[in-house]
């Protein structure tokens, strides 16, 4: 089947699922196709999944049977939620792929400035992979510094666009917020590869479970809002991304120690992480030295 049409079955057995009935105008609106197209769709599902559908003939629309179950789409409560604030962002909860959006509300998050001219000329050097001279403001300094950086890639800590940089002045790899760049001065070519930003390139396991203080039903509500397995849930992650991680989910070093009401989760493998970070930037400013050394990275100076 053709793209268009794989998503309109999609969506004739989405909203089968979550509403329990579809109708040839909720086809029409949605898609902007005709109703003999709408038709068309909706006997193709027929044929498809016979026992997921019939048509009632009272209602004019088609309903889920009794024994529907999804035949190419399993449904995801994740895909739902994520769609839902989508129609949001977008302000048009009447076009809600899996049926009339319920009333809702997501906090709002303050806007973080990244200058367009700022952001256009950042890609540039990293499709080019080329050095750039930044006028950055560091929360360490008092005035704004000129720094020549080569960037990489783009991070997002949850809050806030970072862009992944070797810094010349350091001769490390370090993450810059985009907010506090406030000028691009100048490239320049650079001959480093990023493959030495091991932080950036390996990743570490995360594993938590719920906070030992708890008591056995608070503990179980934790592990099933979680999904663990074991009592345990673990996500990977890049090296370079860890602190911003604990600082997001408030399971910096000490964490452990507040009540169980206060810190419902608890990070169970934080002596195994610490030393694998380390080790990996250690590795990284090892290399980066030992290349500088035999001219193999440009260093330019401010």
């Amino acid at each position: 089947m053709r793209w268009n049409i794989e998503k309109r079955i999609e969506f004739i057995e989405t909203r089968l699922f979550w509403e329990g009935k579809i109708s040839r105008k909720d086809l029409t609106e949605f898609f902007g196709i005709s109703i003999p197209q709408a038709t068309k769709d909706l006997k193709e599902y027929c044929n498809i999944a016979p026992k997921n559908i019939y048509y009632d003939r009272s209602a004019k629309l088609y309903v889920a049977t009794e024994n529907f179950t999804p035949n190419k789409y399993p449904p995801s409560s994740e895909k739902y939620l994520t769609r839902l604030r989508l129609s949001q962002e977008r302000k048009d909860s009447d076009k809600f792929f899996n049926g009339p959006a319920p009333s809702f509300y997501e906090m709002p998050k303050f806007r973080r400035l990244v200058k367009e001219e700022i952001l256009r000329d950042l890609l540039k050097a990293i499709q080019k992979n080329e050095a750039i001279k930044i006028h950055y403001q560091s929360m360490s300094s008092p005035e704004p510094k000129m720094r020549w950086i080569t960037p990489h890639s783009l991070g997002h800590d949850g809050f806030r666009w970072h862009t992944r940089a070797f810094c010349h002045n350091r001769k490390c790899y370090v993450d810059f917020n985009l907010g506090r760049i406030s000028a691009i001065i100048e490239s320049a070519k650079h001959n480093i590869d990023h493959a030495i930003d091991y932080e950036w390139h390996n990743e570490i396991t995360i594993t938590i479970a719920p906070n030992p203080k708890l008591e056995e039903g608070p503990q179980s509500c934790i592990e099933r809002d979680y999904c663990m397995e074991g009592g345990q849930a673990t996500i990977n992650i890049k090296a370079a991304l860890f602190y911003y991680f604990i600082q997001n989910f408030g399971l910096k070093k000490g964490h452990e120690k507040r009540a169980g009401n206060d810190q419902q989760v608890v990070l169970v493998n934080f002596k195994e992480i610490e030393p694998k970070i380390k080790l990996l930037k250690s590795m990284s400013k090892d290399r980066i030295s030992e290349l500088i050394k035999q001219g193999n990275i440009d260093i330019y100076i401010n």
